[in-house]
């Protein structure tokens, strides 16, 4: 085996036991403060990539992520109130009290930050939990689901409309619209149900909130601004690599499962 596989596997291992034992040490009320001090002792570690197994960092946030995910599967820890760790992360619910999302920054390099997510959602008086981020072999978060979730509207029938942010440096910052729903015993995005495509996403350049896409939940419809390539000094062979608005508004309305581009 592969040494760094073997140590990667150890830390997972020790994680996961580490995980366990306090969870069963700790009580409905100090779930929250033992979550905060596991995340803020890693985010004071995000930059240790040495430590005594090699990736100390990473130690830390697999028990982040394992103390998460062992404490959202527990039933007595469900009306837990995440007052400090909201401090430190975006935590969600859905109107329904079905879905809750929970978002954190795994990386910051400056201006491009790398996000991860979990849910958890009630299903048939159990508790479903999972990741809503695309990961490789190699762990690396792709598929532009390295975002934070700051929104979730109730469409119908148990599915939900999620709003997220990201952003990949460069000046620019992206936005994503999730219709998600819980199907074969996951949390799923919809399929081709975004003008074909299971995502819809929307790039900006940062500063310019006013290009936000949004959402009307009156109408159901994601309104957002038709863009044009920006060109240098108006040189046509000159892209700068940045979007402006036309000034024409863009909609897609969701009806019969899908949302569909309207005419204007």
């Amino acid at each position: 085996m592969n040494k760094s596989i073997f140590i990667l596997s150890f830390i997972i291992l020790i994680g996961y036991s580490t995980t366990i034992h306090s969870q069963q040490s700790i009580d409905v009320d100090s779930v929250d403060t033992h979550l905060t001090s596991i995340y803020k002792k890693f985010k004071d570690n995000r930059h240790d990539y040495g430590g005594k197994y090699g990736e100390a960092r990473d130690s830390i946030l697999i028990r982040f992520q394992n103390t998460l995910a062992e404490t959202l599967r527990k039933e007595s820890f469900l009306n837990v109130k995440y007052d400090s760790l909201s401090e430190h992360m975006k935590i969600i619910t859905s109107k329904d009290d079905k879905l809750k999302i929970f978002s954190w920054d795994e990386f910051n390099g400056g201006t491009w930050h790398i996000y991860n997510s979990m849910y958890q959602y009630k299903v048939n008086n159990e508790l479903a939990v999972g990741f809503l981020t695309t990961k490789t072999e190699d762990h690396y978060i792709t598929d532009n689901t390295e975002v934070y979730h700051y929104q979730i509207y109730s469409i119908d029938n148990d599915k939900y409309l999620a709003k997220a942010y990201g952003t990949h440096g460069s000046g620019k910052e992206f936005y994503m619209f999730r219709l998600l729903s819980f199907r074969d015993g996951v949390l799923k995005d919809c399929d081709g149900c975004f003008n074909g495509d299971n995502k819809f996403m929307y790039e900006i350049s940062r500063g310019h909130d006013e290009l936000i896409p949004q959402y009307n939940p009156d109408t159901m419809e994601i309104s957002y601004h038709e863009l044009v390539e920006n060109y240098i000094d108006g040189d046509l062979d000159s892209p700068s690599g940045f979007m402006d608005s036309t000034g024409k508004i863009l909609k897609l309305r969701y009806k019969n499962g899908v949302f569909i581009p309207l005419e204007n």
